[in-house]
C-alpha cells in the first residue's frame, strides 16, 4: 500500500502499525489574543492494510454516545475503533470481503511441513527457484532468454511470488551447465553401481539450424530390473561423417561413463559409414572377460528397406492416390469443396495426412485413412481433372483402390512388427525371431496375388539379403524366453526356412555352440549375484508364431532336444533350463519376461 496515499486519523486517534489509542483530544493552551493556536500533537498515518476496506467516520450510537467508528466500504457495516488493535476488522475483511475479490490477501497464511515434523512458514529459496527454472527450460525446450523476458518476470512476480528475483541469461546458462554436470555425475555413479552391461543405440541428428549432432543412448536394467534408457551423449559433428570420427565420438562417450568394456550391443542405422565404424569397434574393443562383438543391424531399418522395395513395385497406383490426396489437401478452397462432397455422401469430412518420403509407415497410414473415402475422392478428383483438361493418366480408377486395399492389408503386419520392435521399456530382441517368422509367412501367402507378385518377390529378396543369416543376438534372446528355448527356436527357424527356401540346420548348430560358450562367460561373472524381482509389466501382442510353437510342442520329440546332445559338463544348470517344461500360452498379458533368466533353474 502506498503510504503517501494513506488517510489520517482524526484528532485524538493515534495508531502505530495495528494498535492505536482512543484518547481525549489534546487541548491547546490559552494564548494572547491574535496569536496562532498550535496543537501539541499531530495525527498519525493509518499504516494497517485493513484501512483499505474501512473508513473512519464520526457516528452517534443509539445510546446517544458519539465517536469514531470503522465503517466497511463495501457492506457499510460499522465496528468500534478500539485501542486493542484492528484484529476484529481484519477478521471481517477475510470473512466477507475475500470471496468478492475486494481485499489484498497477500499475507502469508500457508505453512510448510518438514520431514522431521516441524512446521514453519514457507520461505523462498532462490537457489532452488533457479534450479527449477533450469529444469523447466530443458524439459519444455524453452530458450534461455526467457528468463529475461519482461512478460515472464511479470508472470512470476505478480501472480506467484513477488520475492523472486529474476536472473540473467548468463546465470541461467551456468545453472543449466551445473544441472547437467550434477545429473551426469549421478548417472555415472548409478551405472557404476550396477553390474550389468549396457546396450547402445546411436544416430546422427540434423537440427533445423543446419548443425549435425550425434547422440548415444544407453539401455540397461536398473537395480529393480526395470529397463531404463538415458541419453549419455549428444555431441556436435562439425566435421566429416567418416567411420573414424563416428567411432571416436562414441568411444569418448563410453570413456566418460567408464563403460568401454561393458557394452552389450551397439545399434546404428543402415548407412555404409556406420558399417565401417562397427568394424573399428570389433577390431579395437575385445571384451575383457571374453565374448563376442558382431555387427547387429537395426531391425526397424531393415523393415523400412524391405517395404520401400515393395512400394516401388506398386508405385503407379500409389502415386495416383498420393497425388489426389496432396492436390485436395494443398488448397483450402478445394478442401472446403471436398468437405461438401463428403457431407453429401454421408461421410464425416477430414483432412488426410500426407506421407513423408523417408517413412513408409506414413504411406501406410495415409492409404489406410483414405480407403473409406475412395468413392468420394475418385468422383471429386476426376471431376476436377475433367474441368481443367488434365491428362487421362492421372485419373483414379477402381483398380488403383483395389491394389491399395490389398496393399494396406499386406502392410499391416509390417507396421505392427515395426511398432513391436520399437518398444522402449520392454525387451524387444526376443521378439525379432517372431517378427521375421510373421513376415516370411506373409510373403509366402501373398506370393500368388496378381497385383502384388512382383512386390512380394522384391521384398523377399531384400529380406533374405539381410536375414538369411539369423543374427546371434536374436537367437540367444529367443532361447532365454522360457516359452521358446532352443527347441522352439528350431521350430521357428524351420518354418522361416520353408517360407524363404533357406536351410538353417548349420546355423542352429553354430547357435547352440555359442550359447554354451556365452553361458560359461556369464556364469563366471554373475554367479553370485542375486536375481531381483521385476516390477515392470507391459502387454505383448498375440502372434501366429506362438500358436505355431504350441502346436509343435507336442510333436517335438525329446530325443531331438538340444539339451541331450553333447554339452560341457559344467553347463548342467543351462541344460536343466533347456529341458524344463513350460506351457506356451497365447494370452501373455500377465507374462513378464524379465522375471525369467537362465539362472533361475
Amino acid at each position: 500500500m502506498d503510504h503517501n496515499q494513506q488517510p489520517y486519523f482524526p484528532d485524538g486517534l493515534n495508531m502505530l502499525n495495528d494498535e492505536f489509542d482512543i484518547s481525549e483530544p489534546t487541548h491547546t493552551q490559552a494564548r494572547p489574543s491574535g496569536s496562532a493556536v498550535i496543537p501539541t500533537s499531530r495525527p498519525r498515518k493509518l499504516t494497517s492494510d485493513v484501512w483499505q476496506c474501512f473508513n473512519i467516520v464520526q457516528m452517534t450510537l443509539p445510546n446517544g454516545t458519539s465517536g469514531p467508528r470503522a465503517k466497511c466500504k463495501f457492506c457499510h457495516k460499522d465496528y468500534a475503533t478500539s485501542m486493542r488493535g484492528t484484529g476484529h476488522l481484519r477478521r471481517h475483511m477475510y470473512k466477507y470481503m475475500s470471496a468478492h475479490g475486494q481485499v489484498d490477501t497477500t499475507t502469508q497464511t500457508q505453512l510448510q511441513r518438514h520431514p522431521d515434523g516441524s512446521v514453519t512458514t514457507w520461505q523462498l529459496d532462490a537457489i532452488h527457484a533457479r534450479e527449477c527454472l533450469a529444469r523447466y527450460i530443458t524439459q519444455t525446450d524453452q530458450p534461455i532468454s526467457i528468463c529475461e523476458s519482461p512478460f515472464y518476470k511479470k508472470l512470476i512476480t505478480s501472480a506467484y511470488n513477488p520475492q523472486f528475483e529474476p536472473v540473467s541469461r548468463t546465470t541461467t546458462r551456468n545453472d543449466l551447465i551445473r544441472l547437467f554436470e550434477t545429473q551426469r555425475g549421478d548417472l555415472v555413479a548409478e551405472i557404476q553401481h550396477l553390474s550389468v552391461s549396457v546396450a547402445l543405440t546411436s544416430d546422427i541428428w540434423n537440427a533445423c539450424s543446419k548443425y549435425n549432432y550425434l547422440y548415444v543412448t544407453g539401455h540397461y536394467l536398473d537395480s529393480d530390473w526395470r529397463i531404463t534408457k538415458r541419453i549419455i551423449g549428444f555431441r556436435p559433428m562439425d566435421f566429416a561423417h567418416t567411420a573414424e570420427n563416428i567411432f571416436n565420438i562414441i568411444i569418448g562417450v563410453l570413456e566418460t561413463y567408464e563403460i568401454t568394456h561393458r557394452i552389450l550391443s551397439i545399434t546404428l542405422d543402415n548407412a555404409s559409414v556406420n558399417t565401417s565404424s562397427i568394424a573399428l569397434f570389433i577390431a579395437r574393443n575385445i571384451p575383457q572377460d571374453g565374448g563376442y562383438f558382431f555387427h547387429q543391424r537395426c531391425a526397424c531399418h531393415i523393415i523400412n528397406l524391405v517395404v520401400q522395395t515393395g512400394l516401388k513395385q506398386v508405385s503407379d497406383q500409389i502415386d495416383r492416390i498420393r497425388d489426389a490426396i496432396s492436390w485436395i489437401c494443398s488448397s483450402n478452397p478445394r478442401f472446403s469443396e471436398f468437405k461438401r462432397h463428403c457431407k453429401l455422401n454421408g461421410l464425416k469430412p477430414r483432412r488426410f495426412q500426407t506421407e513423408m518420403p523417408v517413412r513408409w509407415n506414413s504411406t501406410y497410414l495415409m492409404l489406410k485413412n483414405c480407403l473409406e473415402y475412395d468413392t468420394t475422392i475418385t468422383c471429386f478428383y476426376n471431376m476436377k481433372l475433367a474441368e481443367t483438361g488434365q491428362h487421362s493418366s492421372k485419373i483414379l480408377t477402381t483398380d488403383d483402390w483395389y491394389v491399395a486395399k490389398i496393399f494396406v492389408q499386406f502392410l499391416k503386419i509390417f507396421y505392427n512388427d515395426n511398432v513391436t520392435l520399437s518398444w522402449v521399456y520392454y525387451p524387444t530382441s526376443s521378439h525379432a525371431i517372431h517378427q521375421i517368422m510373421e513376415m516370411s509367412e506373409l510373403l509366402n501367402s501373398y506370393r500368388e496375388y496378381e497385383h502384388l507378385g512382383a512386390a512380394v518377390v522384391a521384398m523377399e529378396t531384400k529380406l533374405k539379403n539381410y536375414w538369411a543369416n539369423i543374427p546371434l543376438l536374436y537367437a540367444l534372446s529367443a532361447i532365454v524366453d522360457p516359452r521358446v528355448k532352443l527347441s522352439g527356436l528350431e521350430v521357428l527357424l524351420e518354418f522361416i526356412g520353408i517360407n524363404l527356401s533357406i536351410d538353417y540346420s548349420e546355423q542352429i548348430t553354430n547357435i547352440r555352440t555359442k550359447l554354451f560358450e556365452i553361458f560359461l562367460i556369464y556364469e563366471s561373472r554373475f554367479d553370485n549375484i542375486e536375481t531381483p524381482q521385476s516390477t515392470q509389466s507391459e502387454t505383448e501382442p498375440k502372434q501366429i508364431s506362438w500358436s505355431l510353437l504350441k502346436r509343435q510342442k507336442k510333436d517335438k520329440s525329446a530325443s531331438t532336444s538340444s539339451g541331450q546332445r553333447s554339452s560341457p559338463s559344467s553347463c548342467t544348470e543351462l541344460i536343466r533350463y533347456l529341458e524344463a517344461q513350460f506351457d506356451v500360452v497365447e494370452d501373455k498379458e500377465e507374462f513378464d519376461l524379465l522375471l525369467w533368466c537362465i539362472f533361475l533353474y
